[in-house]
């Protein structure tokens, strides 16, 4: 017995939510019609269900406050989760500089007082600023964080 489309959305959307290029990929994957899944996506978006522009928020929001990362980890996240350009460029306009070097000195002390001082220095610097790229804060932020930290850039 085949399943309706709109219930294997819906389904879906109660576990997490979605953007409109991720549910018309999980509903190709599962092998339905073209005409089915622009259905399906068009009342979605009409009950308000798949909504980007909310979802792009709520990521800026999360990866802001709750789990702290750097502009280009947000931006690369929204990218991944089919987020359309215009929408990750009126969000991220939002994004503050200055914010940006805090929430890096917060997740270097984080990182300073998980781990211990038996390396040198350099080596110290060196897992700090890949740690911070990870996260995705700029090449400048990550230098004057670590002349913050350490007082000298060598």
């Amino acid at each position: 017995m085949e399943k309706n489309p709109l219930s294997v959305a819906l389904k879906k959307l109660s576990y997490h939510s979605y953007s409109k290029k991720e549910m018309e990929k999980r509903l190709i994957i599962l092998e339905y019609s073209k005409e089915e899944i622009a259905d399906v996506v068009a009342k979605l978006l009409d009950w308000g269900y798949l909504n980007d522009s909310k979802l792009a928020l709520y990521f800026y929001e999360y990866y802001t406050n709750i789990k702290p990362c750097g502009y280009f980890y947000i931006k690369n996240k929204l990218i991944e989760k089919g987020i359309p350009q215009e929408i990750i460029d009126s969000v991220l306009t939002n994004y503050d500089q200055d914010e940006e070097y805090i929430v890096a000195k917060r997740v270097s002390e984080k990182f300073l007082n998980n781990k211990e001082y038996d390396m040198s220095s350099v080596t110290i610097k060196g897992k700090l600023a890949r740690c911070l790229n990870r996260k995705g804060f700029s090449n400048s932020t990550i230098l004057k964080v670590l002349s913050d930290n350490f007082n000298e850039i060598s």
